[in-house]
């Protein structure tokens, strides 16, 4: 008896899980300055921290870091598994015995 493989492609979209959010978080690079923004969910706010930074100093050049949770979905119906799965936070914590 033989073994036999198919491969297929299946085609993947990813984009930002629907649940999740983007935050963003920034620093100022002018040379020395220690100016730094932590992450936030509140896109508006932070660019207006980093105007009013610059407002103050003169410092115009920054450097932004945007986070998501990305999530990966086949094109085609997956039978049985669920249509969004949840962030890792949404899901139910279990214990696990001691050996």
């Amino acid at each position: 008896m033989s073994t036999r493989s198919v491969i297929r492609t299946v085609k993947h979209t990813i984009g930002t899980h629907p649940r999740g959010e983007i935050t963003v978080s920034a620093r100022c690079l002018d040379g020395g300055c220690l100016w730094t923004l932590a992450a936030t969910a509140d896109l508006k706010a932070a660019d207006l921290a980093m105007m009013a930074h610059t407002g103050r100093t003169g410092h115009p050049t920054f450097a932004r870091t945007f986070e998501d949770v990305a999530l990966v979905r086949r094109l085609e119906l997956n039978e049985g598994k669920r249509e969004i799965p949840p962030l890792p936070s949404e899901e139910p914590q279990h214990e696990r015995a001691a050996p």
